[in-house]
C-alpha cells in the first residue's frame, strides 16, 4: 500500500474557498430552488463519504476498480446537478456547482495518480475544507429570494 504525504499547497485550495466566498457574498438574485439545494446537500454528503472511503484505515487495501466505480458514481451526481434546469438558468448556482465539481476532480485525480489512500490527517483537513465550501454554496441557496 502506498502512502501519501501532501504538500501545504494540496491541503488547502484557497482559490476554491475564495471563489465560493465571493459567490456567497456577491448575493444571489435568483429564485429559491429546493431541488438544487437538495442536490448540493447530496453532493456534500457523497463527497465527504468518498473521502472517508479512500482514507487509510485498518484492513483497507487499495482497489483501482473501486476508485473508478466510486468516482464515476459521483461524477454522474455532479453531471445531473450541472444539467438541472435550475442550474442552467442561474449563473451563480452553476458557478458554485462547477467550483465544487472542480475540487472533487482534483481529489479524485490525486487518488488515481498516487494509487494510495489519503492519510488520516490530510483527509480530516480536506473534509473540513470541502465541508466549508459546500456550506457556502448551501448558504447561497438559502439566501435566494
Amino acid at each position: 500500500m502506498k502512502t501519501f504525504t501532501p504538500s501545504a499547497r494540496t491541503i488547502l485550495h484557497p482559490v476554491v474557498l475564495s471563489l465560493c466566498a465571493a459567490l456567497f457574498l456577491g448575493g444571489c438574485a435568483s429564485t429559491k430552488n429546493a431541488a438544487s439545494r437538495d442536490a448540493i446537500a447530496g453532493l456534500k454528503t457523497a463527497h465527504l463519504a468518498y473521502i472517508d472511503e479512500f482514507t487509510e484505515g485498518a484492513g483497507k487495501t487499495w482497489d483501482d476498480q473501486k476508485l473508478a466505480t466510486s468516482t464515476a458514481a459521483l461524477e454522474k451526481q455532479f453531471s445531473d446537478a450541472e444539467q438541472a434546469p435550475a442550474t442552467k438558468a442561474d449563473a451563480r448556482r452553476s458557478k458554485a456547482i462547477s467550483i465544487l465539481h472542480s475540487q472533487f476532480k482534483r481529489d479524485a485525480a490525486m487518488l488515481k495518480r498516487r494509487q494510495a489512500f489519503f492519510r488520516k490527517t490530510f483527509a480530516a483537513d480536506l473534509k473540513t475544507q470541502v465541508s466549508e465550501n459546500y456550506d457556502l454554496a448551501l448558504k447561497g441557496e438559502d439566501i435566494r429570494s
